[in-house]
């Protein structure tokens, strides 16, 4: 059906469950580094860590290389 999903080595549902929880690391990850704009000293290694955290997630799934 989806084409995009088959080029990573997803199945449809595994490819949705991943995107959901990408947008959860990036919802929390914004709303961390938006309260760190107006405090800078809360969460001051907040964004290093989702930047960290997606990368490490992206190359767990999928095709592997």
């Amino acid at each position: 059906m989806f084409q995009h999903p088959k080029d990573v080595c997803m199945t449809y549902i595994k490819h949705f469950c991943f995107a959901m929880e990408m947008s959860c690391y990036l919802g929390v990850g914004c709303i961390k580094s938006i309260i760190h704009a107006f405090i800078p000293d809360i969460f001051i290694n907040s964004t290093t860590e989702t930047v960290n955290l997606i990368h490490k997630r992206l190359n767990q799934v999928g095709c592997q290389k």
